[in-house]
């Protein structure tokens, strides 16, 4: 089970019904953040995320509003490539385990990893 998390565009204050601008990614129990990546508009690196995320409004898939500063230190903790967690389980890496499988779904042209270890795919995924 996991989260997806939403750039907001158009934000109802109403209703909190908003435009997904950009798909940020996935957080799901035992890995690593999943990144959507964004070649064409340079979000391509958690750095450059979170420099941009800095004036975003960042909603998760249940229309919650997401605090900056909360969203940057579960992503580097927490959801960190090599977190260890108290029951000594080690973070999944996405493009990790799809170069494992027995049918990979890396594609190093549309996979990648950023240079703090962070697996990015610009194909759609939920």
């Amino acid at each position: 089970m996991g989260t997806n998390y939403y750039v907001a565009k158009n934000l109802c204050d109403c209703c909190d019904r908003y435009d997904k601008e950009y798909h940020i990614g996935k957080a799901s129990w035992g890995w690593a953040f999943t990144f959507q990546g964004y070649k064409y508009d340079g979000l391509t690196s958690w750095k450059k995320y979170k420099e941009f995320l800095k004036d975003q409004v960042i909603m998760d898939e249940y229309h919650e509003r997401i605090d900056y500063d909360w969203f940057v230190q579960m992503i580097e903790n927490e959801k960190a490539p090599g977190f260890v967690r108290s029951d000594g389980h080690k973070n999944l890496l996405h493009n990790e385990q799809g170069k494992k499988d027995s049918r990979p779904w890396f594609n190093p042209e549309y996979d990648w990893n950023d240079e703090d270890g962070y697996s990015f795919t610009s194909r759609e995924f939920s």
